[in-house]
């Protein structure tokens, strides 16, 4: 009986003691978990960066990213963090033949116990691209081919407020390292403005699929998601 009880005390303590031990535990926090882009055309990829980050005071491991379907991927730059560190997750999204209103929602498994947390991305597939409110963006799809007959760095793009308000713009996705965006910040109604597209130099040499996305002040906040393709036909020697 003595023994019983010096057992049962010593478990007491040992739940007094985890009760005020912090134990090291890894967290991954997302400063960002939905992104909206918008109007898009079909048959193209569009993508998104997403930041990982590493809060709690232990060694984050990012065992797996799941998309949810083939028209998804989710390149991660790297997958273990220490306490403080952060990664990129790119969440790439081939819109096919979809039409309408699409959403995927790709799952994000850590070495935390708390459930898996997931990120979603939202888009607005178009069939037809030369009808759409609040503007019409020409081309919808930019083309920056590299041959030996052609190199094409930079190419102009127009948008069109075809809405009966005046409308600000601003660029809100981009990703870093590939090409710049001029742009006007506002449009009047019924007018047409121009931006450019500029390849940056570490990227002329490069083939890529990117997109940036453009967000008006509308009732709506619409946006627009415009893919940019870097074609490149032949091998420098």
């Amino acid at each position: 009986m003595k023994k019983l009880n010096e057992i049962s005390v010593l478990a007491v303590l040992i739940m007094a003691i985890s009760a005020t031990v912090a134990w090291p535990s890894p967290r991954l926090t997302l400063p960002e978990t939905v992104f909206n882009f918008g109007y898009v055309p079909q048959h193209s990829l569009v993508s998104h960066r997403f930041w990982l980050l590493s809060t709690g005071d232990d060694t984050l491991r990012i065992e797996q990213i799941i998309p949810g379907c083939s028209c998804t991927r989710a390149p991660l730059e790297k997958n273990k963090l220490a306490s403080g560190d952060s990664t990129v997750v790119e969440i790439i999204f081939s819109t096919k033949s979809f039409r309408n209103r699409v959403e995927k929602s790709p799952k994000i498994q850590t070495n935390e116990t708390t459930p898996d947390k997931s990120l979603k991305i939202i888009a607005n597939v178009l069939a037809k691209t030369d009808s759409t409110f609040p503007v019409i963006i020409e081309p919808f799809k930019i083309f920056l081919p590299k041959s030996e007959t052609e190199q094409v760095n930079k190419r102009q793009f127009s948008i069109k407020n075809v809405s009966k308000e005046n409308l600000k713009l601003e660029l809100v996705s981009l990703p870093d390292g590939y090409f710049e965006i001029d742009l006007p910040v506002e449009i009047k109604a019924g007018e047409t403005i121009t931006g450019e597209i500029r390849l940056l130099k570490d990227s002329i040499a490069k083939r890529f699929q990117k997109s940036f996305t453009i967000r008006f002040n509308d009732d709506f906040g619409s946006r627009f998601t415009i893919p940019v393709i870097r074609t490149i036909d032949y091998v420098d020697n």
